[in-house]
Formats: C-alpha cells, sequence, structure tokens
C-alpha cells in the first residue's frame, strides 16, 4: 500500500524513531527509493531533520541502529 505523507507521522506520532524528537518530523526510505524501495508504511520512518540529514551523511546506520 503507498502511503499519503502523513501516514507513517500520524502513526510514529510525529516523533522522530531515533531520538523521541517532535520537531521537524520528516519521512525516511528505509530503503531508498533508488534501490526500489516501495513508499510503503513498511518502509518509511519518521525522523526529525537531524537525525534524517545524520542518515543521509552516513553518521547514522539504520540498519546497525
Amino acid at each position: 500500500m503507498f502511503v499519503h505523507r502523513k501516514t507513517e507521522k500520524i502513526r510514529d506520532e510525529y516523533t522522530c524513531q531515533i531520538c523521541g524528537s517532535h520537531d521537524n518530523v520528516e519521512g525516511h526510505h528505509i530503503i531508498d527509493h533508488q534501490f526500489s524501495g516501495a513508499a510503503t508504511v513498511d518502509n518509511i520512518i519518521s525522523l526529525c531533520h537531524a537525525c534524517h540529514r545524520s542518515v543521509y551523511n552516513g553518521k547514522l546506520n539504520l540498519f546497525k541502529f
């Protein structure tokens, strides 16, 4: 099931799933869409902007977290 932008945020109660922040929560593909990661509830996690940036910069690895 493809999701609306807010579906995972509602599921995660607008809370970053790494640090628990409620500020600037964004959706992040666990498996990136360039690697066939679908926009499904099971493949999107809610992260605050800081944690999202850390994932993209290679400072956080969701698979080891």
